[in-house]
């Protein structure tokens, strides 16, 4: 049986050491004093103030949110975003913002703002106001309403706008600078630029239209031109009329339009310099008007038979009863020579483009037109407007006016007399309207005059009365051309010309658009024609 080894004597037990109850708690309260520490150290206060970029001016009520940093906030037990409203001096402050933060802020007409920030705990969020207003006034400081106002910029498209009664206008988004421009019937174009402000104001002179109209071949010969001014110098006229594209088809200057390359008029017809023209009226401080007639086109015609009326049984062009081919007016391909051939004449520095021979074909077998599509009055006058819209917006942003001559008959029948002409439907789309009212051209029986011809002041003033019937209160859009020339037994002399004038002036005012005096040698009756005041 084997012996049991005794213990040693010197051998001692382990005695188990126990930490003391208070060296933990101590332990855990650094701990927690620690976590605490390091969590206020997270979370800090921001304070800041909204301002009007432009003005300086404190913005209340604006929605301002903070958005915290993600780990940030985690860590720290903070919420992600928080949101608060500016006070009355445009203050605001969040106390649960991480060290990294967003700031975004939103109100009403101004860009929305957005501003990363790190370390920074006070800020100032200056808001770019977008909503500009204005005011147009006339020379007298009274309030004109329905004046068409651009704005314009190198940012994005030209808008426009109309006036209300009380000359206030309005743009929403706009941009920090550019330039606003407006114009109105009986107003010359004004326009102003603008940078960095919420309010503009405009003014337009008031201004009268008294054209002569300036024949091609006397533009295309030397020292014709100055000429005729020469001799028109001591009248009040403040415009001149010119042919751009006549009623040949013919382009009667160096046009850059594509199609204009096969239709440009002989030397004897041509404008050999239309910029050094445009200088020689603008000395002269004379108002121009390019007039450009359109759809009674033989030359066109030609280069494109496929915008060509056809003759329904034959297929082949359709022929009116003076030989000419015409245009489709409802081809919007063609639409768009005109409008180039405008645009370029606007873009030239004319002051304003008259459009004629702007209807359907008048004389000749109509039935027989075939025009690709169903054709009525409501079409017609659709078509025409269109064109005329289209035009308006062109010009609009370059500050140009547009005009429509019109038969003198429009101002009398209702309706689109068959041939798209509905004055009533084409005057908002139009600064001016310009009927032909030649005392030559009615037939005896016109408004009970029997003899309109040997009766200029009747003529006109009936024509007159019939306008302000037809168009109310766009009577100032009125601008009639008027005889002065004599036509077979029929003298026209001083006498006749400043009847016809004297009608017209009694029924407008200062801003009302005023006449045209046409002559086709441009030789007129300078007697007859007020004097300068």
């Amino acid at each position: 049986m084997a012996r049991r080894r005794r213990r040693s004597l010197g051998y001692q037990p382990t005695i188990l050491r126990r930490t003391p109850t208070l060296v933990y708690v101590v332990l855990a309260l650094l701990c927690v004093g620690g976590l605490f520490y390091s969590k206020q150290n997270l979370v800090k206060t921001i304070s800041g103030r909204v301002v009007d970029a432009y003005s300086g001016a404190p913005l209340p009520g604006v929605d301002v949110v903070l958005t915290n940093d993600k780990g940030l906030a985690r860590t720290a037990g903070l919420p992600l975003t928080l949101k608060i409203s500016t006070d009355n001096a445009g203050l605001f402050e969040f106390n649960q913002a991480s060290d990294k933060y967003s700031l975004s802020a939103q109100f009403n007409n101004y860009r929305p703002f957005n501003l990363q920030q790190s370390g920074v705990f006070s800020s100032e969020l200056k808001l770019v106001p977008t909503l500009l207003r204005g005011n147009i006034k006339d020379d007298a400081g009274q309030p004109l309403g329905h004046a068409a106002v651009t704005l314009s910029s190198k940012i994005g498209p030209a808008k426009t706008v109309e006036s209300g009664i009380d000359g206030g206008f309005s743009f929403s988004n706009a941009p920090d600078n550019g330039n606003i421009s407006a114009r109105s019937p009986g107003y010359r174009a004004n326009s102003i630029n603008f940078d960095k402000t919420v309010q503009v104001e405009l003014s337009l002179q008031s201004f009268k239209v008294k054209a002569a109209y300036v024949a091609p071949d006397t533009l295309a010969g030397p020292g014709n031109l100055v000429s005729v001014l020469n001799t028109l110098a001591p009248t009040s006229l403040t415009a001149i009329v010119v042919d751009l594209k006549d009623e040949s088809g013919k382009v009667l200057y160096n046009s850059k339009v594509a199609q204009a390359a096969g239709a440009l008029a002989g030397n004897d017809k041509r404008i050999p310099d239309l910029a050094a023209l445009l200088k020689t009226l603008k000395d002269r401080k004379l108002y121009t008007i390019a007039r450009i007639v359109c759809f009674q086109d033989p030359v066109l015609t030609d280069l494109k038979p496929e915008w060509t009326l056809k003759n329904r049984t034959t297929g082949k062009a359709w022929t009116d009863s003076g030989g000419y081919n015409w245009i489709n007016p409802y081809n919007q391909e063609a639409w768009k020579y005109y409008l180039d051939l405008a645009t370029e004449a606007a873009q030239a520095g004319f002051d304003e483009i008259d459009f004629d021979g702007l209807h359907f074909p008048v004389l000749g077998s109509l039935r027989d037109i075939d025009y690709g599509r169903a054709s009525d009055a409501a079409s017609r006058t659709e078509a025409i407007t269109a064109f005329l819209n289209q035009a308006r917006q062109r010009f609009t942003p370059l500050g140009v006016y547009s005009s429509v001559t019109v038969f003198g008959s429009a101002l009398i029948e209702g309706g689109d007399l068959g041939i798209g002409m509905d004055i009533v439907a084409m005057a908002p789309q139009v600064d001016y309207i310009s009927p032909l009212i030649y005392p030559v051209e009615w037939e005896p029986g016109a408004f009970g005059i029997d003899q309109p011809a040997s009766k200029p002041y009747d003529l006109v003033k009936q024509s007159m009365l019939s306008a302000r019937s037809r168009l109310a209160d766009r009577l100032q859009q009125v601008r009639p051309w008027l005889q002065d020339f004599s036509r077979n037994t029929v003298t026209f002399g001083e006498a006749q010309v400043r009847d016809e004038i004297r009608a017209v002036e009694e029924f407008q005012t200062k801003n009302s658009a005023g006449w045209i005096l046409y002559n086709p040698a441009s030789h007129y009756t300078i007697a007859a024609i007020p004097g300068k005041s």
